[in-house]
């Protein structure tokens, strides 16, 4: 089930980590990690293997884990179309379950006068919905960054519909 799926990403592939916490997974990224340790976590916790090094991608499905090679990391949206093609996960954003980007931190939505003193003045006034990173403690809102998730969200929701047609899989509405 999509809701089960946990990640590790490896080194190569921060940009990504990022986007998978996004939208929501559970997703262990770090600079300096090496690919046993990517192999012994993703054991432990039963977590997707997804990399962009094909030796590490063949040890890891050597190993009885699940893992995705990413060919092309800078295609974002195509990267995330076919890990959810792959996984199941969804390509929307669900505020319920977002994660901090920087550190997979559980967010938590807090009531405006909350963040008064940690966002800028004009965000405070611009806005109305807040969201506290559990361990790191950033504060996130709905800002004007949020039509370039919208847009690479949906170029991957295109993405994913070509792939599932290539590869003649079923896609749901």
């Amino acid at each position: 089930m999509e809701e089960d799926n946990k990640f590790i990403v490896d080194t190569m592939l921060g940009s990504l980590a990022r986007w998978l916490r996004i939208l929501g997974y559970d997703t262990i990224y770090e600079r300096k990690i090496e690919d046993w340790q990517i192999i012994k976590i993703a054991k432990e916790e039963e977590r997707v293997v997804v990399t962009r090094d094909r030796g590490l991608h063949n040890r890891a499905l050597k190993s009885g884990l699940r893992s995705i090679y990413i060919d092309d990391p800078g295609d974002i949206p195509r990267s995330l179309a076919l890990i959810a093609l792959l996984t199941g996960i969804r390509l929307r954003v669900d505020f319920e379950k977002t994660r901090c980007p920087l550190c997979n931190g559980e967010l938590m939505k807090v009531s405006k006068e909350r963040v008064k003193d940690k966002v800028p003045a004009r965000v405070y006034s611009l806005y109305n919905d807040f969201w506290v990173c559990s361990k790191c403690g950033n504060v996130y809102w709905v800002g004007s960054h949020w039509r370039t998730i919208e847009e690479t969200l949906k170029q991957a929701r295109e993405k994913y519909r070509e792939l599932a047609k290539a590869f003649k899989v079923r896609v749901s509405a």
